[in-house]
């Protein structure tokens, strides 16, 4: 590229050291502007060697930014280091070093040369806002290399400074959760609990809240902060006219994470006759076997780390990708963006996320009856697809390890082992003083868990000790590999699930390996996720409805060695069959659910099309005698009166127009779409006494549409 004739002045004058240091600044940045970047660089690099200045460590600094812009790192970093040598207080060029090794993927020196600005220069106290930028990055990056108590630490210090950001104070907010540091809220340097909660991530908001209008609240405040609206809608609305379903996966987690763990053999086991499998993807190469399985089950497998959002949302369009399935939600690193501009005409999130995304763009979430009850409709802004038997997908293909000793593993031989290895961001104090109840009233009993650092662990001791129970009784296992992991699951008696946030992936792992698990059911989709798994494997009695029942039925198991020896013996008989492991069954429902909200032109059809609601397939069971006539014509537009706006108020008028028979076909039909706590089980426990034997009979054989535990609490 030619230079202007101008900057020949400018070269001159630096080469006779007599350029004044604004003109320098002045001219470099005018070459920058025109795209002359290297030309700026040799004009800083000619000043530099001809001009004898104080102020050259200025200089330094710029070339260094300049060096850095260009992709010069070795050479940025040692201009800073030139910078810093000249002017040892020059507080922005440490700070940009350390931003330049955290880039170079050097973190403990990023780390150093931020810790450096903090010992070794007194007048940051005099600079407030560098100052709150030093402890930020420091607490950033501590949290991400998983220094816990540092990053609290920094980011405590970053708020007493300033208490007016919202940024920190969700991290500062998930950090005390991670650490078991309760009450997780707590006021404290003009950063009161409200403003605590209000910035309360999404994710954290899960384990932080029952509430699913909190949860909501929590993800429709990230979505105003972060996501931006996009300025156009991309996908045709009509959609396209494919014979082949075009599915596309985005993620960033196709990698050694939950979602391919339980994704893995999904993408395996795709019929190639009814769709072509896309993903979109942002993971990390971990050159895990795990990654390069999913990798390879692919059709077609597009990297889009490198594109902007608007970028990879144009990417996704000219594949014209039918249905988008978001696996990532809002958890870290999510690009929620790409969704916004809809790339695909049915969008939909699964899995990544288990809360209501309130992403603008996402049509659908993949649930199930039990997992999605009618009642929280209202609380998310996607609309729910239900799977027949669970929203899980899971891999038959994991292989568990040979089982270990409990010696070998630091457990006693002859205890009753409790074990939860969910995150400690999920435990609560409500939870811990039940499990120090328990453990109480379990002679012999041990609590196994998981603690990813040296402070939860001494955090947990404490709040035992402070509850009457020696810390000793809290057992810590180690990180070990995938297949050792799921072996020693072998080796407790009953796992105990939390709540407000269940086990996921956690807790079909310990099915997998053959451990009961034991859960209490809320009222977020969240806190009903291992209710559905177990529903699914045949383990009912295990979902409980209240803290009280978790904790009696926890203290009975745990005295009862010979109930957890027939509980483990069904879940062994069942668990290869059970709907949970039928993975083949799973994906061709899935897949005939995902057919039936894909869009087509008008007389486009997709071969062997599913009929495009659930609960016009099937009206009623086939063995419910019905008066076809009248009861359908009833039944029908009812049922999608209760699904869209009606609720229990509905329910409850019906209840008074038909007779028991017809209440109870009713309720069978629609079973998958509404809240058995507002309707089928409050309505039909207090009109049982009305019910005669063929009712019952006829409930009984609809017990596969109604919620489980309705029918369990009316036996």
């Amino acid at each position: 590229m030619n230079v202007p004739v101008h900057t020949d002045a400018l070269f001159r004058q630096a080469e006779r050291g007599v350029l004044p240091l604004g003109e320098l600044f002045q001219g470099a940045q005018t070459m920058v502007e025109l795209g002359l970047q290297r030309e700026a660089i040799r004009l800083y690099e000619t000043w530099i060697a001809h001009t004898a200045s104080p102020a050259a460590y200025a200089a330094c600094f710029n070339l260094a930014v300049a060096r850095g812009n260009v992709g010069d790192d070795a050479g940025a970093e040692r201009d800073y280091l030139r910078a810093i040598a000249l002017a040892p207080a020059f507080i922005e060029a440490r700070l940009n070093l350390g931003t330049l090794y955290e880039r170079m993927n050097r973190p403990d020196d990023a780390l150093a040369a931020w810790q450096g600005i903090l010992t070794d220069i007194p007048e940051l106290a005099g600079k407030p806002a560098l100052h709150v930028q030093v402890l930020n990055n420091l607490g950033r990056l501590c949290e991400i290399r998983k220094r816990l108590p540092e990053a609290l630490d920094y980011l405590t210090r970053s708020l007493e400074l300033d208490p007016d950001q919202p940024k920190v104070i969700t991290h500062w907010v998930h950090l005390r959760q991670k650490l078991c540091v309760w009450p997780v809220y707590a006021a404290f340097a003009g950063v009161t609990v409200e403003e605590q909660r209000r910035h309360t991530s999404a994710l954290a908001m899960l384990g932080a809240s029952p509430d699913p209008a909190e949860q909501l609240a929590a993800s429709r405040h990230f979505v105003e902060r972060k996501v931006h609206a996009a300025p156009e809608q991309l996908a045709p609305p009509e959609g396209y006219a494919h014979k082949r379903i075009r599915i596309g996966y985005l993620s960033s987690d196709l990698c050694s994470h939950a979602v391919a763990i339980l994704t893995a053999e999904l993408y395996e086991l795709h019929d190639r006759s009814r769709v072509e499998v896309y993903a979109f993807s942002w993971s990390r190469e971990d050159n895990s076997p795990l990654r390069a399985r999913v990798v390879g089950a692919m059709d077609h497998y597009i990297r889009i780390d490198r594109m902007t959002d608007e970028e990879a949302a144009r990417c996704i369009r000219s594949h014209e990708i039918d249905v988008l399935v978001d696996l990532h939600g809002l958890t870290l690193g999510a690009r929620a963006d790409i969704l916004g501009w809809r790339p695909a005409p049915v969008q939909l999130t699964w899995l990544g996320f288990p809360g209501p995304t309130a992403v603008p763009g996402i049509d659908y979430v993949v649930a199930d009856d039990f997992v999605f009850p009618f009642a929280l409709e209202p609380h998310f802004t996607e609309r729910p697809l239900r799977m027949p038997h669970t929203f899980q997908i899971n891999d038959r293909r994991r292989a568990i390890g040979p089982t270990p000793t409990r010696a070998a593993s630091g457990l006693p031989d002859d205890a009753f082992v409790f074990c939860s290895f969910n995150s400690n961001f999920k435990f609560t104090p409500e939870v811990f003083d039940s499990w120090m109840r328990i453990l109480r009233h379990v002679p012999d009993s041990v609590l196994w868990i998981v603690a990813d650092s040296d402070a939860t662990r001494a955090n947990l001791v404490r709040e035992a000790e402070a509850r009457d129970v020696a810390g000793s009784r809290l057992l810590f296992a180690a990180r070990v590999a995938p297949a050792d992991y799921l072996a020693r699951f072998r080796l407790a008696d009953l796992f105990l699930d939390t709540n407000p946030f269940n086990g996921g992936t956690t807790a079909s792992d310990a099915l997998w390996a053959g451990l009961p698990v034991l859960t209490w059911t809320g009222q977020t989709f969240c806190s009903r996720m291992a209710g559905s798994l177990l529903n699914a494997v045949g383990l009912r009695e295990l979902v409980t409805h209240t803290l009280q029942e978790y904790e009696a039925l926890a203290i009975a198991l745990g005295n009862d060695r010979p109930h957890m020896a027939d509980l483990r013996a069904r879940l062994a008989a069942n668990r290869d069959t059970s709907p949970l492991f039928d993975t083949p069954r799973f994906v061709r429902d899935y897949e005939n659910l995902l057919a039936s909200v894909v869009r087509r032109p008008a007389g486009v059809e997709l071969p062997d099309e599913p009929q495009r609601a659930r609960l016009q397939d099937v009206p009623a069971p086939a063995q419910l005698t019905l008066q076809q006539d009248s009861m359908l014509s009833l039944l029908r537009p009812g049922m999608h009166s209760i699904v869209e706006v009606g609720g229990a108020s509905l329910a409850q008028a019906w209840r008074a127009r038909v007779p028991n028979s017809h209440y109870i076909a009713i309720s069978a039909a629609v079973g998958a779409a509404h809240d058995p706590a507002a309707w089928s089980t409050a309505t039909i426990e207090r009109d049982a006494e009305q019910l005669t034997d063929a009712d019952w009979q006829q409930l009984a054989a609809a017990q596969c549409w109604l919620f489980p535990e309705t029918l369990e609490r009316l036996r």
